[in-house]
């Protein structure tokens, strides 16, 4: 089966700007409203968060250059604007310029001490050069400026959740979902560790992810690994069958559908349809080609699901899977 995966460094909000590969109509709409008014706000070329909020929207949308251009803007009319150093410190980020986010931040904290934010920001910068110790002293820090800081439970529960220890990462989730209820990113945490456990919490936090965010199809796929995974493959189905409606042509989605009838349903002629499907969006797939030889091996049709197994193992002569179907069909 395939699952989504996240690398833990995109679990940070030092960058803060990616956006989903699943973005609708309706979001880019809303990021054309959001620019259309960042450029009415610098008509004024003195308004400082107009080019730090278009700035915002440039970095978020992968426009580098635009965003450097408004956020040297903004510097130059007010070179001590925290919110606009920590932008631009998310610029170097986005350009894995780590000295110049270091002192970026670093400048940040001089400016103003008392904010929580760049230290945050340089506990993350921290975690990311491998030094968790740092890290959390940052983030003690920044918990003795403000107690109520979301952000900094969230970032330690990364740590913890690095350091593989999923109780302390939970509690540190919780905190931060109990402390800003719309933050979405505890709750997307706190879902996957449910997921990972086979606990039945994680579907209603998947159902919380999904009131915060309807139209995350991400959101979608993963509440349907976990029905799958947890006794419940026709729900699984159903939501995989409104993604496909919904992101037409997805291998991912086709491939899963194939996985769900063969390996929960026992449907195989549904099953080969699914990685037939699969393998027309990734005709090189060994996942669909080898699973579609299993589906054929259950049906019965030994010759088929050989010559599937040979197919595989023209191009991949060392593929173990492939070598034992073939061994125990006695090929």
């Amino acid at each position: 089966m395939k699952r989504f995966f996240v690398a833990l460094a995109g679990l940070l909000m030092l960058a803060g700007c990616g956006e989903s590969s699943d973005k609708n109509d309706k979001q880019s709409k809303e990021n054309q409203q959001i620019v259309t008014s960042a450029q009415n706000e610098v008509t004024d070329t003195l308004d400082v968060n107009g080019y730090i909020n278009r700035a915002r929207w440039y970095l978020a949308n992968e426009k580098i250059g635009n965003a450097i251009r408004d956020i040297n803007s903004a510097l130059s009319i007010d070179g001590k604007n925290v919110d606009a150093l920590l932008v631009l410190a998310d610029i170097y980020y986005a350009l894995g310029d780590q000295d110049n986010i270091m002192m970026t931040l670093n400048k940040a904290t001089e400016i103003s001490p008392l904010d929580s934010r760049p230290i945050i920001k340089l506990a993350e910068l921290s975690f990311l050069q491998g030094n968790t110790n740092l890290a959390n002293a940052y983030l003690d820090k920044a918990l003795e400026l403000k107690s109520l800081n979301p952000q900094a439970y969230y970032m330690r529960g990364v740590i913890c959740l690095y350091k593989n220890d999923t109780v302390q990462a939970l509690k540190q989730f919780m905190k931060a979902r109990n402390q800003d209820d719309s933050f979405i990113d505890p709750v997307l945490q706190i879902a996957s560790i449910y997921s990972a456990q086979r606990n039945p919490m994680a579907y209603d936090f998947y159902a919380l992810a999904l009131q915060m965010e309807p139209d995350n199809l991400g959101l979608y796929y993963d509440l349907a690994m976990y029905m799958q995974d947890n006794g419940k493959p026709e729900k699984a189905l159903e939501i995989y069958d409104t993604l496909d409606v919904r992101m037409p042509g997805n291998y991912n989605v086709l491939f899963n559908k194939g996985y769900v009838n063969l390996v929960y349903l026992s449907n195989y002629d549904k099953a080969i349809e699914w990685f037939d499907k699969a393998l027309e969006i990734n005709p090189k797939s060994v996942d669909a080609l080898l699973n579609k030889g299993v589906a054929y091996e259950q049906k019965g049709n030994f010759k088929q699901a050989t010559s599937i197994y040979l197919r595989i193992l023209r191009d991949n002569p060392n593929y173990q899977l492939a070598i034992d179907a073939l061994n125990r069909m006695g090929d």
